[in-house]
């Protein structure tokens, strides 16, 4: 599309999706021209509105979530009215385009960043404008390491200092995960580092492909694979079968949509989510592997990274940077009851936190508002009544689940 004369950026790194197209059909047609997604989930079968809507997220050091590339909406608001939606402080796309639309233009910062993560509550998004970036290619290692002060001042602080990290030396990594088996804490953690590059460097292996699990694989994903191979997903079946299918690799290498591939999550896993900020996450750990061990469940912890999203109601707003702790397990009451005694013993801690909108939790609109603040919620609300300005369209465009967390 034609940009804004005040739009900075290049016109070739702009690309409009319509809201159906998959992240992974993003992925695949982007390297067809030379282009990539800033970031995404580990699993991409998710539609490109709902994954920004629920605010999805990877492990990219350098930049935010999903919805933090998106620089424009084309949203349908009742029959008769759609509009297309930028940032005011930030105009992106020439005038005539949204004329050409026969869309309202409206140029708002603050209804911008609430229709951004609106949880399906702000219409019919239509359409995205995203932000890409030029192919690049992820140089990727998988190791286990033990949990020891080194790597747990990596975990809290994303301070690399006390520990050998795989991979070329004196590099930044770009992306860092890690995958923790809370019952088998001795064996060490699996620690996931990636490099960014122009082209792949000599020597290095491209993905396996048809594996069962892939290089980007989150612990969701790794429970959801697990869990379609057996009836029953025991604490101990667990540990051997992440010592089959979850292996160390080293100096693997391709894009983005390679090793964040284009599966949808399988199986029968269930989780959630809490971001807690940098510098509360050893603590967020440490409580939930005590629960574990008076309460031990079959199930993984992940750990992702993130900086905060100017999104509303982004889950990831915490500075200075995001932690994402998940937490997933075979679908079952003790996965279940488990992530409940964490919730309970959040709530009751001085640990600021907030839930991935896209995963499982209990949040209730007092919940809601303590975790993310009156004047965010309220902000949000207003926007929303901006854009469907009669009770009619707010109820159209509403759900038992926005009820639930009195966002309706």
């Amino acid at each position: 599309p034609r940009p804004h004369p005040a739009y900075p950026g290049r016109r070739e790194d702009l690309l409009f999706a319509q809201c159906g197209v998959s992240v992974a059909e993003l992925n695949h047609f982007l390297k067809s021209i030379g282009k990539s997604l800033t970031t995404s989930g580990a699993s991409n079968g998710q539609t490109i509105a709902g994954a920004i809507g629920t605010g999805t997220h990877g492990s990219n050091l350098e930049c935010g979530a999903l919805q933090d590339f998106v620089v424009g909406l084309h949203v349908i608001v009742s029959p008769d009215r759609h509009v297309w939606l930028e940032r005011a402080s930030a105009p992106v796309i020439h005038d005539e385009i949204p004329q050409k639309l026969g869309a309202e233009l409206v140029r708002d910062d603050a209804l911008f960043n609430a229709a951004l993560v609106g949880l399906g509550g702000f219409g019919l998004v239509h359409g995205v404008l995203l932000e890409v970036v030029d192919l690049y290619y992820l140089q990727a290692y998988r190791r286990r390491m033990p949990l020891d002060e080194g790597l747990w001042r990596a975990f809290d602080q994303l301070d690399f200092s006390g520990i050998t990290l795989p991979g070329p030396p004196g590099l930044k990594p770009y992306h860092f995960t890690a995958v923790i088996n809370p019952n088998d804490m001795e064996r060490g953690v699996f620690v996931t580092v990636m490099y960014k590059h122009a082209r792949c460097p000599e020597g290095s292996s491209p993905p396996s492909p048809g594996s069962k699990l892939t290089q980007g694989d989150s612990a969701l994903e790794i429970v959801g694979v697990l869990t379609d191979m057996v009836s029953e997903l025991t604490i101990p079946l667990l540990a051997r079968l992440m010592d089959r299918f979850y292996p160390e690799y080293e100096n693997v290498c391709g894009t983005h949509g390679e090793l964040f591939t284009d599966t949808t999550t399988r199986g029968k896993a269930w989780g959630s989510a809490v971001g807690v900020p940098l510098g509360r996450v050893r603590e967020t750990v440490e409580l939930a592997l005590a629960i574990n061990r008076a309460h031990a469940f079959p199930g993984l912890f992940g750990l992702r990274y993130t900086l905060p999203s100017r999104a509303t109601l982004a889950f990831t707003q915490h500075a200075p940077m995001t932690c994402v702790l998940d937490i997933d397990g075979a679908s079952s009451t003790r996965t279940k009851s488990y992530n409940r005694r964490v919730w309970q013993q959040l709530a009751q801690s001085s640990i600021p936190h907030t839930y991935h909108w896209g995963k499982f939790h209990e949040l209730d609109g007092p919940a809601v508002r303590s975790l993310y603040g009156t004047a965010r919620v309220d902000s949000w609300l207003g926007a929303r009544q901006a854009l469907l300005p009669t009770p009619e369209l707010r109820a159209a465009f509403a759900n038992d689940y926005l009820r639930g967390l009195e966002l309706a």
